[in-house]
């Protein structure tokens, strides 16, 4: 008997799996990673199966199926993302069901009955969905239909209190588990106002723009052109490394200065450069010198550091 479990690797899905390897499943995790989310550091379990589907969200963000949560989580479409992806690889490892950590009536846009059993429908595993936690107050599934489990083994958890959860990690012994939601900016209202800024001005979203999201001060200077200034020298770092031949980096030598990246109008320039002064030590002085690269070509321009209202009305 075997199951593919979609893991996060926090409280909910770290139970589940720990309970149907109680019953002797032979589990298959899957950790369904996309770059919307903020965690850095994948789950470490045996036989951990890692796919990326960044480009699926992508492709629901604009206009998701079924609407979004409280800023740009498209919670719904995301469960039926999910679970399509795990049909695919319940089908490659000819597994019999699908487990989740889910927990009725715990989140309010996913995990009420209706939408448990719609978001089922439309991802087409009907009745292969295990809910080990919430499995009892849930109408019986295949797999407890053809006697694959028993449904007295499954839990009666529901709502948003993680008391019972809590209690029961540490009757299992359960110490690592990451924190609820698994680090979803798309729950973030700052990072949420960037991203609406971007699928405002730019009709096709890459990768790299997600990437570039989750750093720096963002700046909007017209509606082809931001601007994006490194707060430490980890994030200039990733911006030397975002950065493409279209780009500009400019930064201000020998003191402490951030990288920044302008993307779109070379005409924005000047207005850039004077940002990126700004968040220099040099940021008292009257005048600048500020470097930029383009390509392989370096060049200077003097500029005065922008004061905190100009600034205010073009952070994002």
């Amino acid at each position: 008997m075997k199951a593919v479990v979609l893991f996060s690797g926090g409280l909910d899905s770290t139970l589940a799996l720990k309970i149907i390897q109680e019953w002797f499943v032979d589990a298959f995790p899957l950790y369904v990673n996309h770059r919307f989310l903020s965690l850095k550091k994948q789950p470490d379990v045996p036989k951990l199966k890692v796919i990326d589907a960044t480009g699926d969200f992508i492709d629901i963000i604009r206009s998701p199926q079924h609407g979004y949560g409280k800023n740009l989580n498209p919670c719904i479409d995301c469960r039926i993302i999910m679970l399509k992806k795990a049909k695919e690889y319940m089908k490659k490892k000819k597994a019999d069901f699908i487990v989740t950590g889910e927990v009725l009536d715990q989140r309010p846009m996913s995990q009420h009955f209706d939408q448990l059993m719609m978001i089922e429908r439309t991802a087409e595993v009907e009745g292969l969905v295990v809910r080990p936690l919430s499995g009892k107050l849930l109408p019986p599934t295949i797999p407890e239909k053809e006697g694959l489990i028993s449904r007295e083994l499954m839990l009666e958890i529901k709502g948003r209190s993680r008391r019972i959860a809590l209690n029961l990690a540490q009757q299992m012994k359960i110490a690592e588990y990451t924190s609820p939601s698994g680090g979803c900016l798309l729950t973030d209202p700052g990072f949420c106002h960037r991203l609406a800024d971007l699928m405002r001005y730019s009709e096709k979203i890459e990768e790299r723009d997600v990437d570039l999201l989750k750093i720096g001060r963002h700046f909007r200077l017209d509606g082809e052109t931001k601007l994006i200034v490194g707060r430490h020298e980890e994030e200039n770092k990733t911006i030397e490394k975002l950065m493409n031949a279209k780009d500009i980096m400019l930064f201000v030598p020998d003191t402490g200065s951030p990288n920044a990246l302008l993307i779109g109008n070379k005409k924005a320039l000047k207005t850039a450069a004077s940002i990126t002064a700004r968040y220099s030590d040099k940021k008292n002085e009257p005048s600048v010198t500020v470097h930029y690269k383009h390509k392989k070509t370096e060049k200077t321009l003097k500029c005065s550091p922008m004061t905190n209202d100009e600034i205010a009305r073009l952070r994002l």
